[in-house]
């Protein structure tokens, strides 16, 4: 009896664990031509990593999978599982910095160069009222940049999964420019809140950063001239 209750629980964690790895977050971003890191200079882990001062970032809704479903298959076509009851998403991108430092971050030609401290009012210029639920105090300052409105009526968000990109499910992405100067690091989440008043946040294992200084391995890449070939060792690594 006690030898089938253990195995009873160690299934049903299993099965709750299962079921967490496979979660998709609602709101993600992602650094175009990033690469994903388990552990970036003991600063940051398990985030999209670039250390090109002028980037791509994309911020990402998505409500569900578009797998298809078997039961509604024709001969002619297939039809993608229905989404469930239309939502979006009002959206802001958190940007924060060094204390101490002094920048400029610019986004979609718009010039950010004013970055406070968690709870400062000069926060309330362009933060929404619910902020504060969404962050926890920390020594970065911050700034936001109202992204916009993500819905989920078509299939067009994907989910950049730890260094892997899935198949696109329902939701919505936004494409924004950046430009940053000044800062040794610039860390960029984003925070929501849905047409059903929930509150909805990046996770740390699904955000993206600019670092000023790569790691010290590419560093030394850059100095033999290898940095061409730098993705195409990591990858041969991982195989």
């Amino acid at each position: 009896m006690k030898k089938m209750t253990i195995l009873t629980l160690t299934i049903m964690m299993t099965g709750l664990l299962a079921g967490s790895a496979l979660a998709v977050p609602r709101l993600q971003t992602y650094i175009v031509d990033s690469e994903f890191y388990g552990n970036f200079q003991h600063v940051e882990e398990d985030v999209w990593v670039t250390t090109a001062r002028n980037f791509d970032l994309k911020v990402v809704g998505y409500w569900a999978s578009a797998d298809i479903d078997d039961s509604k298959l024709t001969n002619s076509f297939d039809v993608l599982k229905s989404p469930m009851a239309y939502d979006q998403m009002d959206t802001y991108l958190v940007i924060s910095v060094p204390t101490g430092q002094s920048g400029t971050v610019w986004i979609n030609g718009v010039e950010i160069n004013s970055f406070y401290n968690y709870g400062d009012p000069g926060l309330a210029g362009s933060a929404p009222s619910w902020y504060t639920k969404t962050l926890l105090p920390s020594l970065k300052n911050y700034n936001f940049y109202h992204a916009g409105s993500l819905d989920n009526d078509d299939v067009n968000a994907w989910h950049y999964d730890h260094g892997i990109i899935h198949e696109p499910g329902w939701g919505d992405e936004m494409l924004f420019d950046f430009v940053v100067s000044g800062f040794d690091w610039t860390h960029v989440d984003a925070v929501g809140r849905d047409s059903f008043g929930k509150l909805h946040k990046a996770p740390h294992s699904h955000d993206s950063s600019y670092f000023a200084t790569p790691e010290p391995g590419t560093l030394s890449l850059l100095g033999l001239g290898l940095l061409g070939i730098a993705p195409l060792l990591r990858k041969k690594k991982s195989n």
